[in-house]
């Protein structure tokens, strides 16, 4: 233990670190101070009415907003649940298989795929038309803006960040002795090679708390500004929430029930994991590299490049290819206004991002065993 506390004191007294991490949250502080004030009054005075009023839109909801007096965000928030239904008791799911089929008919094997996973989708659609989700009032007009930036534009920066901060410290701790020439002398030590689990352990532990730290200090000020109060308990699947992909819009259909609030725990406990996956993989580029540059550079190199093979799949319209290059942790990472949804043309598995950061964590918890045993026969000299 003692000598996960070195290492974190290697990293932690990095002032490059510290500076990089205030950039963050001005960053994100200023993504935040581009949202408008009209905006934000909107949301707070909904979220105060459907605290008052509960969130099902039904005939007490609208009785009570009648009674209260009228103002001009009142009056669009009346307009905008009068004559609400339930969408998910017509909603066909076939459409959907039916447009994805066609996108990737080229691949016999990625139709079939396709068709089998929005066949089961059509028993969720089921299940939230019973449980009348689609009636939840969420945020009113103002849901689709904000719970796009909420977990779109700001959650998105988060994860960024903190994976670029997960994969910089990995690497610096573990080119730590290389760069002040002490390599040879520490894998002489008592402690000798096992040095790097050391490290590599020490980073996973070190990225889970510069994500929390990120994610605390990002969104603390932000529920600051937008009460959610009256929103905690409101279904993600509300009719006033949607997800679009390929420029089809489709109602937000989750593979689970979730509140907002059940939304955001389960979304920040996959970040945490895939912050892991990325700590992970520069663990495995440090120390199959001997140069820290030369390690962060094979990883761009493996981020944009499984980005542009992603890309490039589509083009040439290899799609069961494509469908599997989408379980890389970027394209996870890029997903992830939609974590939990079917994804449209990035997925092609229930629960895919989930069962996605999964497998990369195995994979590559299993890569930095094979590549430390690799370490522990090289040549250090």
């Amino acid at each position: 233990m003692n000598l996960a506390v070195y290492e974190w004191r290697k990293l932690f007294r990095l002032p490059a670190l510290w500076a990089f991490l205030a950039l963050c949250l001005a960053f994100n502080g200023l993504l935040i101070a581009t949202l408008s004030p009209y905006d934000r009054a909107f949301f707070n005075e909904t979220s105060q009415t459907a605290k008052a009023l509960g969130q099902r839109v039904d005939e007490d909801f609208l009785a009570g907003l009648d009674a209260i007096p009228a103002t001009e965000n009142r009056d669009l928030l009346r307009q905008s649940v009068t004559g609400m239904e339930d969408i998910f008791e017509t909603y066909d799911t076939g459409e959907l298989s039916d447009f994805y089929a066609g996108v990737v008919e080229k691949s016999p094997l990625a139709v079939t795929w396709m068709t089998w996973k929005y066949d089961l989708l059509a028993s969720r659609v089921e299940h939230l038309a019973q449980t009348d989700a689609a009636l939840d009032l969420y945020a009113g007009p103002a849901t689709y803006g904000s719970h796009q930036f909420l977990f779109g534009a700001l959650f998105r920066a988060i994860l960024c960040e903190s994976a670029i901060l997960a994969m910089l410290g990995t690497l610096y701790l573990l080119g730590y002795e290389g760069m002040h020439r002490a390599e040879g002398l520490a894998c002489a030590s008592r402690t000798g090679r096992k040095l790097r689990r050391v490290k590599v352990l020490a980073a996973l532990q070190a990225s889970a708390a510069l994500y929390g730290l990120l994610a605390f200090c990002t969104l603390v000020p932000y529920f600051l500004l937008y009460d959610y109060s009256g929103i905690w308990n409101a279904s993600v699947s509300s009719q006033f929430n949607y997800f679009s992909d390929m420029l089809v819009v489709r109602p937000f259909l989750t593979w689970g029930d979730f509140t907002v609030g059940q939304y955001l725990a389960a979304a920040l406990a996959l970040g945490a994991v895939l912050t892991a996956v990325f700590s992970l993989l520069a663990s495995v580029c440090g120390t199959l590299v001997r140069s820290p540059y030369l390690a962060a550079l094979a990883l761009c190199l493996v981020c944009f490049g499984g980005l542009g093979l992603v890309s490039v799949l589509g083009e040439l319209g290899w799609w069961a290819a494509y469908l599997i290059a989408c379980f890389q942790p970027v394209t996870v990472w890029l997903s992830c206004s939609a974590w939990f949804t079917e994804l449209g043309l990035n997925a092609v598995l229930p629960w895919q991002e989930t069962i996605a950061s999964g497998l990369n964590l195995l994979l590559l918890g299993g890569g930095v065993l094979l590549a430390l045993g690799w370490f522990d026969r090289k040549d250090v000299s």
